[in-house]
């Protein structure tokens, strides 16, 4: 597929949206998205404030991964956010529905989610959630980055090597990133605002649930726990019971579903 660069008046164009949106800044060439919106969060920028890069030179995901996606072909964007404090926990979990609900639409394909939040399609990786806050002042916001493999599959160059797909290669067919942005903005726009129903979408989106796993969190993944993931929490903490039975609630870590096993 011919690689084509957005425009932030092609994207506003029939968006139609309240608040996500706003604002759109495209360029060609960030160091990262988050940097870039975090930049423009400090200088007063309002909440739904876009930054939309078609390349990265220092693009990460979670635990500083690199997030690898050539120009023209995916999404790349992160998003500024001003909610108010109670409802920080409830961020990830309304992005990771907007974009399954997203995909599943423009698609056809049964995304789920691999917690905390990556969504995924036929147990592949096909993007990634990245949420950084300042909280505890007046002017406190949100960065929601977001990183969608539309028309480019990164599997051959991931390091460590990982499991992931595009949008594109799943269907077979290419598909509009534009269209796929637009929607995505506008379903981030309208979360559902019943927290309860929101945080029960959520779980019924979980591919972890039920599964045997291998937890690893901490600045260097050291620190391990294995167990079933049995449920999540309302403030979407995993909730996993070890072999003898007890039970540990991690708000963080990098899963590893161990093969074979689930209840």
């Amino acid at each position: 597929m011919t690689a084509e660069r957005l425009t932030a008046r092609e994207i506003k164009r029939g968006l139609s949206t309240a608040v996500i949106g706003v604002r759109v800044r495209c360029r060609q060439s960030v160091a990262s998205t988050m940097d870039a919106a975090r930049r423009l969060a400090e200088q007063g920028a309002p909440e739904g404030t876009v930054v939309l890069a078609e390349r990265q030179t220092r693009g990460r995901g979670r635990f500083n991964r690199e997030w690898v996606s050539p120009p023209g072909l995916n999404l790349t964007l992160s998003i500024v956010l001003r909610p108010q404090l109670e409802r920080m926990r409830t961020l990830n979990m309304a992005a990771s529905v907007a974009l399954v609900d997203t995909i599943r639409a423009a698609t056809g394909l049964d995304a789920t989610v691999k917690w905390p939040n990556d969504v995924r399609v036929d147990r592949r990786k096909v993007a990634g959630i990245l949420i950084e806050a300042r909280t505890g002042a007046a002017d406190g916001y949100a960065i929601l980055g977001v990183g969608l493999n539309v028309n480019h599959d990164p599997t051959p160059s991931l390091t460590p090597p990982a499991e992931a797909t595009s949008l594109a290669a799943a269907t077979g067919r290419p598909v509009d990133r534009l269209a796929v942005l637009q929607a995505f903005l506008r379903a981030l726009d309208a979360p559902d605002a019943d927290a309860e129903r929101l945080f029960q979408r959520w779980r019924g989106m979980l591919d972890t649930l039920g599964q045997r796993v291998r937890v690893a969190w901490g600045g260097d993944g050291a620190t391990v726990a294995e167990g079933v993931a049995v449920d999540v929490t309302p403030e979407g903490d995993l909730v996993l019971r070890r072999e003898d039975g007890s039970t540990v609630t991690l708000n963080a870590g990098e899963v590893t579903v161990i093969a074979g096993t689930s209840i």
